[in-house]
């Protein structure tokens, strides 16, 4: 539901930047008190402003509001093409991912075996939806293993909140079937 005061972008950073101090290296606290703050941003039409939007190589297009320069925060909206789904993937950072155009499918996982094998993953489906404007959800190690794909013939949007660079971090993919994991690091999804 669309919140009845505007929200915008630049205040959504500061709150986020101040939310992050108070609250020291607890992510679970700094994504519980981000989650009402990013359902009322992800109204803000400014979120898609062309003169932020980035191509990067062989990567989705996105537009980027905020990196703190140690790379302990990113904000940024990613576009999603229509038959271009994410791998399964993780983070290994606390976020919030939320849904400001479109309609995206997100499957979200759990690892259910012990992890002692560096190389292979049994998952299971937390859950599978369709998530359309407004809709949030957190991202918090270990349960950051998600995929999203656009629903639909036109592109969607979602905001990424994250305690960390991407392009800095080492992270996964996992192929559900074979339970193979891959090992990436510095490259979005």
């Amino acid at each position: 539901m669309e919140p009845t005061q505007p929200y915008a972008i630049a205040q959504f950073i500061a709150d986020t930047r101040r939310i992050m101090r108070a609250a020291g290296d607890d992510r679970a606290a700094i994504v519980a008190q981000l989650t009402p703050l990013v359902e009322r941003v992800v109204w803000d039409d400014g979120l898609m402003d062309p003169a932020l939007r980035s191509e990067p190589p062989g990567d989705r297009p996105r537009y980027i509001h905020y990196q703190e320069p140690d790379g302990s925060l990113q904000i940024y909206v990613v576009e999603f093409a229509p038959g271009m789904p994410t791998p399964v993937h993780d983070h290994v950072t606390w976020g919030l991912i939320g849904v400001c155009g479109g309609a995206q499918r997100t499957t979200r996982y759990r690892r259910v075996d012990d992890g002692s094998d560096p190389e292979r993953a049994t998952l299971e489906v937390l859950e599978d939806t369709i998530l359309e404007r407004g809709a949030v959800y957190p991202l918090l190690p270990p349960d950051d293993i998600h995929r999203i794909e656009t629903v639909g013939d036109a592109p969607s949007y979602s905001l990424h909140v994250l305690g960390t660079d991407l392009r800095r971090q080492h992270r996964h993919i996992f192929d559900v079937e074979s339970g193979r994991i891959t090992a990436v690091a510095g490259r979005g999804m």
